[in-house]
C-alpha cells in the first residue's frame, strides 16, 4: 500500500515519520558513517554535497530484488542529476548471494555492508526493502517502503522533489492521486499486469506477453508497455522493444523503465 500523503508535502512528510525509521523521523539529520563496500574499501553512506538515496535490501527475498531492480533502472534514468545512490545490505547475507544479485540486475551503484546490522538498528528500519532520501544537508526528507505498483515512479518523484525540480503539490499528486472510483477494467488490468510481472520474472516470456496484452486491452498504461519492452529485450527482439518503450514514453514521458532501457533496445 502506498504511503498516505497530504496536500502540503511538508506536513505530509512529518506525518509519515512514524511509518519510516522508528528511531529517526523525517526532518532529522543523518550521521554520515563510513561503511565497508562489497567491492572493497570503505565509503561514506551519504554525499557531502548532493541529494542521497540509500536502499536497505535483502537479496535473499524476491521482492527485495524486484525493488532493487526498479530502483537501479530509476538511478540509471537519472544519471545526469546531482544525486548519490547506494544500497545497504546486512553482513549476515552471504557475499556470494549479494554478488550474484548485483550481476543479475547489472547494479552500478555501490553496495555498502552493514556490519552487525548496526546502521539498520540505529535508524530502527521497520522493513526491507526500504528507501531513505536525504537532502544536501543530510537531513532525512523522505522514506518509501516497497510497493508492487509504481515504486520507481514514486522514488523518482521524491528525488525530484528533494532536488526542488517539482513542487509540493506535484509530489502530492504522485504520492496520493485524487480519489476516484476504480472501475472493473482498472482492476482487471492490474491483475493481468501483476501476473505478467511474475511470469516475466520466471522467464515465461510468452505467457507474460499474453497477459500483458490482456492488461493493455483493459487499460493501456505506460508501465505495461515498458514491461512489454523489457520482455522483448530479453528475447533479443530489439526493434519490438524500442517500439514498446516509445509507446510507454508517449503515455508517460517520465516512465523510468522505458527511460532507462530504450537506448539499450536501439
Amino acid at each position: 500500500m502506498r504511503l498516505p500523503a497530504c496536500i502540503a508535502a511538508a506536513g505530509m512528510l512529518c506525518g509519515l515519520s512514524a511509518l519510516a525509521f522508528a528511531n529517526v523521523p523525517v526532518g532529522v539529520r543523518i550521521k554520515n558513517v563510513p561503511m565497508p563496500t562489497l567491492a572493497g574499501g570503505e565509503q561514506t553512506l551519504l554525499s557531502e554535497t548532493n541529494v542521497s538515496i540509500f536502499v536497505f535490501i535483502n537479496p535473499e527475498l524476491a521482492h527485495s530484488n524486484q525493488a532493487l531492480a526498479e530502483i537501479s533502472r530509476c538511478a540509471k534514468a537519472m544519471t545526469n542529476e546531482a544525486v548519490h545512490w547506494c544500497a545497504v545490505v546486512s553482513d549476515r547475507v552471504p557475499r556470494a548471494t549479494v554478488e550474484a544479485e548485483v550481476r543479475a540486475i547489472d547494479l552500478t551503484m555501490p553496495v555498502l555492508i552493514d556490519r552487525g546490522d548496526a546502521f539498520f538498528g540505529r535508524l530502527g528500519v521497520i522493513m526491507r526493502p526500504s528507501v531513505g532520501i536525504t537532502d544536501t544537508n543530510r537531513t532525512l526528507v523522505a522514506y518509501e517502503h516497497f510497493t508492487q505498483v509504481n515504486y520507481a515512479t514514486v522514488i523518482q518523484a521524491q528525488v525530484r522533489h528533494a532536488l526542488k525540480e517539482i513542487s509540493d503539490d506535484e509530489l502530492a499528486q504522485v504520492l496520493h492521486p485524487p480519489a476516484g472510483i476504480i472501475d472493473e477494467a482498472d482492476s482487471v488490468a492490474h491483475r493481468y499486469f501483476r501476473l505478467a510481472g511474475k511470469q516475466f520474472a520466471a522467464k515465461n516470456y510468452d505467457q507474460a506477453l499474453a497477459n500483458l496484452q490482456k492488461s493493455l486491452d483493459q487499460k493501456p498504461t505506460a508501465a505495461a508497455w515498458a514491461m512489454r519492452g523489457k520482455i522483448f529485450t530479453s528475447q533479443g527482439k530489439t526493434n519490438e522493444a524500442a517500439a514498446a518503450f516509445a509507446t510507454a514514453l508517449k503515455l508517460d514521458p517520465n516512465e523510468p523503465t522505458a527511460q532507462a532501457d530504450r537506448k539499450a533496445a536501439k
